[in-house]
């Protein structure tokens, strides 16, 4: 994820199959009303403005439609571009992370 010493990210991480980054700027844009076109792998989500209810609703939605629980920690505190947002969806994705007491 990105750092305040690294460039901005010029392109989208992959997602694992069937997932799609699509999908995932499909919930960005429900959840915010921002214009498709303003989800780019650069921008940061302070420069979106996306409040703080939003972002929650935004993750609640990545658990549901993807399967995965986002801990409230330190991965998500790192996540400053949109793309690193799909970075982390990515890496939970992979790791089969899904939410603590759950059978899946």
């Amino acid at each position: 994820m990105a750092t305040t010493d690294s460039l901005p990210p010029a392109e989208w991480p992959d997602l694992p199959e069937p997932y799609t980054v699509d999908q995932l700027l499909d919930i960005i844009v429900t959840s915010t009303k921002l214009e498709r076109t303003a989800l780019t792998p650069d921008a940061t989500l302070d420069s979106l403005n996306i409040a703080s209810l939003d972002m929650v609703d935004i993750l609640f939605a990545m658990e549901e439609n993807f399967n995965v629980y986002i801990p409230m920690g330190d991965e998500l505190s790192n996540v400053t571009y949109v793309a690193d947002l799909v970075e982390l969806l990515s890496v939970l994705i992979r790791e089969g992370t899904s939410a603590p007491g759950s059978t899946s």
